[in-house]
């Protein structure tokens, strides 16, 4: 009679531990048919990394920033209210950034300034100055400032001399450019594009009133 208990007791146990791996399974199998996870990184459709730092934005003072902290993971291009980033990694020394600052000044200007988005969304510009170890200026605060001032940039520029950001994002050399939508998905990434610029890519995707 014992052996024919501890038989029951034995298979009842084996039943439940059965029923909570089915339930386990079931869970994570649902967990895995009803979430879209997004990989991130640095091309079209990533979820662009962190980017955190100091930045300047005209005069002395240097202020914390988080790209993430920015990110809004409910905005949709319906509703909108969001904003996006246009960033450029760049360096002071590099001609082929001096070559594009003065576009960039007048591009960011106008849609600073002048562009009505439709769904109520704002771009914001940032610069991201990093080293690429070219010969020329010294690689320091004050040149940024000085390059940002020269080009008369109205958008903030970040301090990245360490190459700590640049290292994440993977940048080989500069210019060059992302478009990050509000909850934080790159839209366009300037090494994945051979004939779009940031400029007609911006047109493109973000669409305006004027």
């Amino acid at each position: 009679m014992r052996r024919v208990i501890n038989s029951e007791e034995a298979g009842a146990r084996a039943d439940a531990m059965l029923y909570v791996s089915a339930l386990f399974i079931a869970a994570f199998s649902y967990i895995a048919l009803t979430t879209n996870p997004v990989y991130t990184g640095i091309g079209v459709e990533d979820r662009a990394p962190e980017l955190e730092g100091q930045v300047n934005n005209g005069g002395n003072s240097w202020t914390d920033f988080s790209l993430t902290d920015n990110y809004d993971d409910s905005w949709n291009i319906e509703d909108g209210g969001g904003t996006w980033f246009a960033i450029e990694f760049m360096d002071i020394n590099c001609g082929h950034c001096k070559n594009a600052a003065e576009e960039v000044q007048v591009r960011s200007d106008d849609w600073m300034e002048n562009r009505v988005i439709t769904n109520g969304d704002e771009v914001r510009f940032l610069a991201v100055s990093i080293n690429l170890g070219i010969q020329g200026d010294d690689y320091n605060r004050e040149n940024i400032k000085n390059f940002r001032n020269n080009y008369e940039h109205q958008f903030p520029y970040l301090d990245d001399l360490d190459n700590s950001n640049r290292d994440v994002w993977d940048i080989p050399g500069t210019p060059i450019y992302f478009l990050i939508a509000p909850n934080g998905i790159v839209q366009y990434a300037s090494p994945d594009s051979t004939d779009e610029s940031i400029w007609d890519a911006m047109e493109r995707i973000i669409g305006t009133s004027d």
